[in-house]
């Protein structure tokens, strides 16, 4: 058995552990394919578009961990109203599970992080790179598990609105700021609401720490790449793109998430009366000390409190939907 009939090997037992999980891709990190394997499915796949999709994801929060110091990203979660990608970063290629959250959540954390092991070791095999430690492998497939893990673990958050009940409807950015500081759980180091350009709407630092990076330059670099990701997923087969999560860290004492999600939008009106609007994007930056579901909790009471003062949109109920079932089906 030659190498590249190795990797679709560990590939077929990812695709294997889940009746949810639909494709599984390998590719490099300009997303060139380079091993898939996937079963009959009624949802449209095309390999080459979610390689473009997965390298588009892990590149995402790339620059934040950067400003942030902290490295090195492990993976990326991209919820689309259909599936999930999950995207992994092995030496220099990127494995993306194409999962049907609805159908089966959470994964088999256990079957990942084994696959992780092998391919690791065979993929250095595959590029000619210098050999890797047994303890450099298990440490990187450890990562993997406990980042997956943490991601469905932690307490669920009611689902409440934080909207004011009286304010002045002609300044919703004020009904915005009390929802922002209404969050009853103090899970984020910095969050804020973002136009399409870059401009920061509302922020809050919470941390009471000097980061590296203020709130203003996180908000702007994290909404310029998800921009860029949902340009790309764009009359998808997906659906619509619904929340973006990356995971980074040295180690399980130390991984910080950065979380992107699409929260309405707001109308303007100009001298002449004529009305014209902008979606906004709700952004965090959090410490997985508590896990990821109070933190995706929390972010779903924020887009539906805003969502109830600027007005709703058919995506904001999507998220709220697909954080409500992943809120719901959790590590135990």
């Amino acid at each position: 058995m030659n190498v590249r009939e190795e990797l679709i090997k560990y590939l077929t037992t990812i695709l294997r552990a889940s009746e949810g999980t639909l494709l599984v891709v390998l590719c490099d990190l300009n997303g060139l394919s380079i091993a898939t394997i996937g079963r009959k499915s009624e949802i449209e796949l095309n390999p080459n578009h979610i390689t473009s999709l997965a390298s588009a994801a892990f590149s995402a929060s790339q620059e934040n961990w950067e400003d942030l110091n902290i490295k090195d990203q492990i993976i990326s979660f991209s919820f689309y109203e259909i599936v999930c990608l999950i995207t992994i970063k092995i030496n220099e290629t990127l494995l993306t599970i194409v999962h049907d959250y609805h159908r089966d959540w959470p994964l088999d954390v256990d079957n990942i992080a084994s696959s992780m092991y092998y391919l690791k070791q065979k993929l250095g095999e595959f590029f000619g790179t210098s050999p890797e430690t047994s303890e450099v492998i298990e440490d990187f497939s450890n990562k993997v598990r406990s980042a997956i893990y943490l991601f469905g673990m932690g307490t669920e958050i009611p689902f409440i609105s934080y909207a004011p009940v009286n304010y002045d409807r002609s300044n919703f950015l004020s009904a915005i700021s009390h929802i922002l500081d209404a969050i009853q759980n103090q899970i984020f180091i910095m969050y804020s609401l973002v136009g399409p350009s870059g401009l920061t709407y509302d922020a809050r630092n919470i941390s009471g720490e000097k980061l590296p990076i203020s709130v203003g330059a996180f908000s702007a670099n994290a909404n310029m790449a998800f921009q860029k990701m949902i340009e790309e997923s764009k009359e998808s087969s997906l659906g619509d793109l619904l929340c973006y999560t990356a995971i980074s860290g040295k180690n399980v004492e130390n991984f910080h998430g950065i979380i992107a999600c699409p929260s309405g939008f707001l109308k303007f009106s100009d001298m002449t009366e004529s009305s014209n609007s902008e979606d906004i994007t709700f952004l965090g930056f959090f410490p997985l000390a508590y896990g990821v579901i109070p933190v995706i909790g929390e972010s779903r009471n924020i887009i539906h409190s805003i969502a109830e003062v600027i007005g709703n949109k058919d995506k904001t109920e999507k998220l709220i939907n697909a954080i409500n079932a992943l809120s719901k089906n959790k590590y135990e």
